[in-house]
């Protein structure tokens, strides 16, 4: 599962699947075994979107960042709002993998 940091995409008056949607660096093999969710947060990690990766291409205008096909993952949104247990780090780009998705699915109240 992939997360993007989307603040300024939202400052910049962008929705939060328009913001997710757009030019992030990811290697080829990173979307290969993580790409099939995405979620979208803004500060102190908070889940303000979750979406299904349908499709991802590599942007070559903007240098290879990758450009999503989104769609809303309704199995997740009962994490909006809520605080993901991402890895530490400034990126704006992370994989949520190994105890933190597990923690991250834990967390669903079903």
């Amino acid at each position: 599962m992939l997360a993007v940091d989307v603040r300024q995409s939202l400052k910049d008056g962008d929705t939060v699947e328009v913001g997710a949607s757009r030019w992030w660096k990811f290697s080829a093999d990173t979307i290969k075994q993580h790409g099939d969710y995405l979620l979208a947060f803004v500060d102190g990690q908070v889940c303000v979107g979750a979406f299904e990766i349908v499709g991802s291409e590599p942007d070559e205008a903007e240098g290879g960042k990758y450009v999503f096909d989104l769609r809303p993952a309704s199995r997740f949104q009962w994490a909006l709002g809520k605080k993901l247990p991402l890895p530490p780090g400034r990126n704006p780009v992370r994989i949520l993998s190994g105890q933190a998705l597990r923690e991250f699915l834990d967390s669903d109240p079903r």
